[in-house]
């Protein structure tokens, strides 16, 4: 009887280990999880809670025009030739969500970002399109 509780007391401790050292998702301020490290993509549906969150970094990266003719709502525009030169206005510790016209330019910036030492750089799948698609609110 001794031999199986010192055998279960060891699976237990490897067992608490081998949970020790996987990788938990990051948190925000607000206890959500938000995507993996690195660059990801995530459908206008799973993005809307995450990008109106109190301190979100939401950048649409399409052209002033485009932006003003309509943009989600909360989205802030870096036009994407101008964002590297913007680096000082984006929060590298916090998750970085990017939209522009389809996703196209949004998974650039993002790989961009993500060079550049931003951990969580996240392109929203379809872009404005897709959003706006999705019934997501929209700003003129």
């Amino acid at each position: 009887m001794n031999k199986n509780i010192r055998r279960t007391a060891i699976l237990f401790v490897l067992g608490l280990a081998a949970m020790a050292c996987t990788t938990m998702p990051t948190r925000t301020s607000d206890s959500r999880a938000v995507a993996k490290l690195g660059v990801s993509e995530m459908a206008p549906a799973e993005a809307k809670p995450l990008v109106e969150a109190a301190y979100s970094q939401f950048i649409d990266v399409r052209t002033p025009e485009e932006y003003a003719a309509g943009h989600a709502y909360r989205a802030r525009n870096i036009p994407l030739d101008k964002l590297m030169d913007n680096l000082g206005v984006i929060e590298k510790n916090e998750p970085v969500y990017l939209i522009c016209a389809t996703g196209r330019r949004s998974m650039e910036a993002a790989k961009m970002l993500n060079e550049a030492g931003y951990p969580q750089t996240i392109s929203i799948a379809g872009g404005t399109t897709a959003w706006e698609n999705a019934g997501m609110p929209m700003q003129k």
